[in-house]
């Protein structure tokens, strides 16, 4: 009988231990989860700013064609520059804010979109004159 007195202790620390590192890996899944989700909801929201910046910015341009924020910046495309040098106007809405930014002489336009943590930069190449899009691409 002595040698099975502390077989139902070691038993039950060792079902513990189990059960605890099972709760800290479903802990760590879901909030692994739920960051991810936010993630995604931020980035689509915040692309949709973007587009809400790309649109403000054609109306500006169909109203003065001379318009533009920022002199020209080399290299061109520069998300760097974009994110934290850029000129540009701003725009607010409840779900987040975009810029707009247009060089100088320059037949495109940047658009950045932010919410939360997230920025989504989208350009457009256009033509001058009629105004017509050639291309649109997410940097």
């Amino acid at each position: 009988m002595r040698l099975r007195s502390g077989s139902a202790l070691i038993l039950v620390v060792s079902l513990c231990a189990v059960l605890m590192t099972l709760a800290v890996i479903l802990t760590k899944m879901v909030y692994n989860t739920y960051t991810t989700a936010v993630l995604i909801e931020q980035r689509e929201a915040a692309f949709w700013l973007a587009e809400a910046g790309l649109e403000a910015g054609k109306v500006k341009l169909a109203r003065n064609p001379g318009w533009y924020t920022d002199l020209q910046h080399y290299p061109e495309d520069d998300v760097r520059w974009l994110k934290a040098g850029a000129v540009g106007e701003g725009g607010s809405l409840p779900s987040g804010t975009f810029v707009i930014v247009r060089e100088k002489d320059q037949a495109r336009l940047y658009s950045i979109g932010s919410r939360g943590r997230v920025r989504v930069i989208l350009k457009i190449e256009f033509t001058t004159a009629p105004y017509e899009t050639q291309s649109q691409t997410e940097l």
